[in-house]
C-alpha cells in the first residue's frame, strides 16, 4: 500500500508536466517561417481575384496580349521571365493547369483579360449616315493585329453610309460606302452620326432665338439627333393639332379599317362636340351642316392644304371617334407626352415627332401637305423653289406656327411656335437662316 502510494506521487508532477506543455501554446504566439521573395519570383494573386479572372479551355486562336503581360519559366507562374508588351501575337503550344505555355518555353496566366482571341469579336447590321471629323484610315477588314491593311483614306469632313458595325479586341468600327460603292472599315472614334451642321443650327438658335416667345425643334429626318430652343415648352398648338387627326387618318387607311372613298355626311353632329373645331376658322367648306357627304380623301386635303376646321372636325368625328382613348393614347405614345386634343397644348417637339409620325404612314394624309394654300409664307416663303416642303400652318391670336419637313440632300424636320405676336415674315427669316446651314 505504501509503494503504491508513493507510484502514485511521483505519477502526479508527470501529468502537471503533460498539462503545462498542452496549455503554453495558448499563451504564447511564435512568428511562422517566411519565405524571403525576391523581385525576380511570382507573389501569389488572392483566391478572390483568381476567382474572378476567366480561363480558356481551349487555346484561343489568334492569340495575342490585350495588356503587358508578364511571362515566367515555370508552369507554376513563380520565377519571372520577361514582360511581353499589348498587342503582341503570340504562338501557343498547350495549357498546363493555370498556365499557357508559349512556344519559347515560358508560360504566361490563363487569363482571358490578359491573353485574347484576336478576332471580330460581334457583328449587326446598322443603315445610316457617318460624318468623318478628322482624317481617317479605311481598312480592309475591323482593326486586329493580323488584319490593319489601310484600304484607302478619308478627309475630315467627308460624309460616308455606314452598312455594317464590327467589335474587335481594339474597337468599334464601321463597314462605310464611299466613292460610288467602294465599302471598307472606319474606326468609330473618328467620326459621328450626328449631322455637324445640327451643332451650328443650335449656336444659331442660342443667339438669336433664345427667348420665351419661342418653341423651336429641328431634326435630321431619320436619324435620333435634334436640337432647338425650348422645344419642350408647349404653346397653344392652333391648327398644328389637325398633324395627330391627319396621321390616324392615315393609319386607319394603311390599316385597311378606313378607305380614301369613304362618305362622311356632314350633319349638325360634326361641329356640335366637345373638342370641336370654331367653324368660323379657315376653310371652304360651309360654316353649318349642309347634309352633304364627302370623301375621306376630299377632307384630308381640305384639313391640310386649307387649314379647313369643318373638314378636321369630320375626321376627329368619324376616324378618331372623337378623339377616342385609343387615339389619345396612341399621339401621347408618338408625342413622348398626352396633347390634349381639347386643350390643345403642345410643345414643338410634341409636333415634330407626331409630324415624323405622319410622314412615315405617308399616303394621301402626308401628300396633302406638299403644295398647300399658305406655301408662299412661313417656313417655306424664303428657301428655294426646287426645294419640296411639306407643312401645316398654326394661328390664333398671338400664337403663330408653322411645322414642316424640308427636303434638302439631307432632309430635316423644322417646327417653329411662337407665342410672341411673331408675323409670317419672322418665321420665315427663321427658317432662311436654319436652311443656309442645313441646305
Amino acid at each position: 500500500m505504501q509503494e503504491m502510494v508513493k507510484n502514485k506521487k511521483n505519477y502526479l508532477p508527470l501529468q502537471w508536466l503533460v498539462f503545462a506543455a498542452m496549455v503554453l501554446p495558448a499563451f504564447l504566439t511564435f512568428p511562422e517561417k517566411t519565405d524571403i521573395v525576391s523581385s525576380q519570383t511570382y507573389t501569389p494573386r488572392l483566391l478572390s481575384d483568381n476567382a474572378k479572372s476567366s480561363k480558356w479551355s481551349e487555346l484561343p486562336k489568334r492569340a495575342v496580349t490585350l495588356t503587358e503581360v508578364q511571362s515566367y519559366t515555370d508552369a507554376e507562374l513563380h520565377t519571372k521571365a520577361k514582360k511581353i508588351p499589348a498587342k503582341t501575337q503570340l504562338v501557343l503550344s498547350g495549357l498546363e493547369g493555370q498556365s499557357i505555355k508559349l512556344s519559347d518555353g515560358t508560360f504566361v496566366s490563363n487569363n482571358k483579360n490578359e491573353i485574347g482571341s484576336d478576332i471580330v469579336l460581334t457583328t449587326e447590321e446598322i443603315s445610316q449616315a457617318f460624318y468623318v471629323i478628322q482624317d481617317a484610315d479605311i481598312l480592309y477588314t475591323p482593326l486586329t493585329t493580323f488584319d490593319n491593311q489601310i484600304y484607302s483614306k478619308l478627309t475630315k469632313g467627308s460624309k460616308v453610309y455606314a452598312t455594317k458595325k464590327a467589335t474587335t479586341n481594339w474597337g468599334t468600327y464601321y463597314q462605310v460606302t464611299f466613292e460610288g460603292g467602294k465599302t471598307g472599315w472606319i474606326d468609330s472614334k473618328i467620326g459621328t452620326f450626328k449631322n455637324p451642321k445640327l451643332d451650328r443650327v443650335q449656336s444659331l438658335l442660342n443667339e438669336k432665338y433664345q427667348q420665351s416667345g419661342y418653341s423651336i425643334y429641328v431634326k435630321q429626318l431619320d436619324s435620333d439627333f435634334t436640337v432647338g430652343v425650348n422645344q419642350t415648352k408647349k404653346m397653344y398648338s392652333a391648327s398644328l393639332s389637325k398633324i395627330p387627326i391627319l396621321y390616324w387618318t392615315q393609319k386607319q387607311i394603311n390599316a385597311g379599317n378606313a378607305s380614301l372613298g369613304d362618305s362622311l355626311a356632314y350633319n349638325e353632329l360634326v361641329n356640335g362636340w366637345q373638342g370641336a373645331f370654331k367653324t368660323e376658322g379657315t376653310g371652304f367648306l360651309p360654316k353649318t351642316h349642309d347634309y352633304q357627304s364627302y370623301s375621306v380623301l376630299d377632307l384630308i386635303n381640305r384639313t391640310a392644304k386649307d387649314s379647313d376646321n369643318v373638314a378636321s372636325n369630320m375626321l376627329a368625328y368619324y376616324e378618331t371617334g372623337r378623339f377616342s382613348e385609343s387615339y389619345q393614347s396612341e399621339i401621347a405614345k408618338i408625342a413622348g407626352e398626352p396633347w390634349n386634343p381639347i386643350e390643345r397644348e403642345a410643345s414643338s417637339e410634341m409636333v415634330g415627332r407626331v409630324l415624323e409620325a405622319l410622314y412615315h404612314e405617308g399616303g394621301a394624309g402626308y401628300n396633302a401637305m406638299i403644295g398647300t394654300d399658305y406655301d408662299a409664307e412661313r417656313i417655306p416663303a424664303k428657301l428655294p423653289k426646287s426645294i419640296q416642303v411639306a407643312h401645316k400652318i398654326g394661328t390664333a391670336d398671338e400664337f403663330n406656327h408653322d411645322a414642316a419637313l424640308i427636303f434638302t440632300s439631307e432632309p430635316y424636320i423644322l417646327v417653329i411656335e411662337t407665342n410672341n405676336d411673331a408675323d409670317n415674315e419672322e418665321l420665315a427669316n427663321i427658317s432662311q437662316a436654319i436652311y443656309e446651314v442645313m441646305k
